[in-house]
């Protein structure tokens, strides 16, 4: 079984087969509650003897929610946030899975961190159902980046993905990853300015025009490309575009990728 989990710090995206969903990227300890009402998407999650409200839960009821807001995703909210998904992808014994790690984070050690917490045998008990979930492979691939392989083509493809703290901007030119014109700006939607569009789309371009040209046909992603796209034409690259579902084209690219190293 593959499945494609994009732990963005604001949500996690999952693909698995033609099913796509999300939740929120918040993690808590759980507590005793009083009069509990119990809502549809509502998640509990008993992982190495200890207890969390996961996504809406844990932003409803949670005393500590915590959102993943540090460098690094070698931790145990990202660990909780992908063990959520695969439960919800249906994920019962061996599974193959591909998440990524911001572009300035891709490095040997880095992901190696990664997947020694991801790879073997977990056991998960989810809103009272019990499961182990035995994870074969954790490809780790580039955030923002993994977009790419939607659909490949040749001569040079730029993609902006802003996200919750970071923003990742990445270039392939004919097929070939550009490291030099790619990269990780540690800014995004939740530490920008009023988190408006139009200063969102004015710090990009002060940080991207320099090594960009402004004729280029840069692709934006994320949950927020839509909003993005008008001002990020006008004040600096014309031929900007985004995808049909912007904020699953991660996820998205990490299952093309998966099928193609991995196979379903």
């Amino acid at each position: 079984m593959l499945v494609a989990v994009d732990a963005g710090r604001a949500y996690v995206k999952t693909i698995v087969g033609t099913r796509r969903f999300t939740f929120p990227s918040k993690v808590s300890k759980a507590r005793q509650r009083n009069f509990i009402q119990t809502l549809e998407d509502d998640m509990e999650i008993r992982y190495q003897g200890k207890d969390y409200f996961i996504g809406q839960l844990a932003e409803r009821e949670g005393s500590f929610t915590r959102q993943m807001m540090t460098e690094s995703k070698v931790n145990i909210e990202t660990v909780l946030l992908i063990l959520t998904a695969l439960f919800q992808a249906g994920a019962l014994g061996d599974v193959k899975l591909v998440t990524g790690v911001p572009i300035n984070m891709y490095r040997d050690d880095e992901r190696a961190r990664l997947r020694a917490k991801l790879e073997g045998e977990h056991e998960v008990i989810l809103n009272g159902t019990y499961r182990k979930i035995n994870i074969k492979k954790a490809a780790i691939t580039i955030e923002g980046g993994a977009a790419y392989w939607i659909h490949r083509r040749m001569g040079t493809v730029r993609i902006v993905d802003p996200g919750a703290r970071t923003t990742n901007y990445a270039t392939f030119k004919d097929g070939i990853f550009i490291d030099r014109e790619s990269g990780t700006i540690p800014k995004g939607w939740d530490n920008v300015r009023e988190a408006d569009p139009e200063e969102m789309a004015a710090m990009l371009v002060g940080h991207l025009g320099g090594m960009w040209e402004p004729t280029d046909v840069v692709e934006l992603i994320g949950g927020k490309a839509q909003d993005l796209l008008e001002p990020f034409k006008r004040v600096g690259f014309i031929y900007s575009t985004t995808f049909e579902d912007p904020q699953f084209a991660n996820a998205i690219g990490y299952y093309a990728l998966g099928k193609e190293t991995l196979g379903e």
